[in-house]
């Protein structure tokens, strides 16, 4: 089984315990999935193109709007904290989702920070179980590189959101939060784990983490 799809399986069966737990009913609301996708291929474009001007901070401020309507960071939270989301209270979920939320800001602000003629383009639409959708797409670099980069979208009741990203096609950034937050908050419980994603965000604005 290639990682992608163990992963996928073991997303899935997650995620069903969870949204069955919640009562939620999935709504696709309007924007396809694809377009959920290319707004934030089409937003980290325009990001880039003046990236000095805006500055870190002033790429954290344009990236808040865009990862909030590109993200469902509720979903994110639980799927990361794997059966530890069941052991917070609400404070914390909200604490961590809100974490979550300021970290992938930070992430996309340090890294796309320039831009040399990159490209995105979108290669194919996918259905997967529990009515997720993948959307699979590419980076083109100026060198003529290619890096596959898919998107796994949940239809949420504010329609497709995304829950995970891989990189170069395989890596999920799902699947390795959650075997660095378990291991942070067997070791460190909740605080301990609220600190080690704030450090990552102060790593991120002092240039220290890519």
């Amino acid at each position: 089984m290639q990682p992608l799809e163990m992963h996928h399986q073991i997303f899935i069966a997650i995620f069903t315990a969870f949204w069955l737990a919640a009562g939620s009913i999935a709504h696709a609301g309007d924007r396809s999935a694809v377009a959920v996708v290319e707004d934030l291929h089409g937003s980290l474009l325009a990001m880039m193109k003046k990236a000095d001007v805006l500055g870190f901070e002033g790429r954290l401020e344009f990236m808040e709007p865009v990862v909030a309507r590109s993200f469902n960071l509720q979903l994110i939270a639980a799927m990361a904290s794997g059966k530890n989301w069941d052991k917070f209270d609400d404070t914390q979920k909200r604490e961590l989702i809100g974490a979550l939320e300021r970290l992938s800001i930070a992430t996309y602000a340090a890294r796309f920070d320039g831009y040399s003629g990159e490209k995105f383009q979108t290669v194919a639409e996918k259905s997967a179980d529990q009515g997720l959708i993948f959307v699979n797409t590419e980076i083109h670099t100026s060198d003529g590189g290619v890096i596959a980069l898919n998107y796994l979208l949940h239809p949420g009741k504010a329609g497709w959101r995304i829950v995970d990203v891989y990189f170069l096609g395989t890596f999920s950034e799902l699947g390795m939060r959650r075997s660095e937050y378990a291991a942070v908050y067997a070791r460190s419980g909740f605080d301990g784990l609220l600190a080690s994603i704030e450090q990552k965000i102060a790593d991120y604005a002092a240039g220290l983490a890519q």
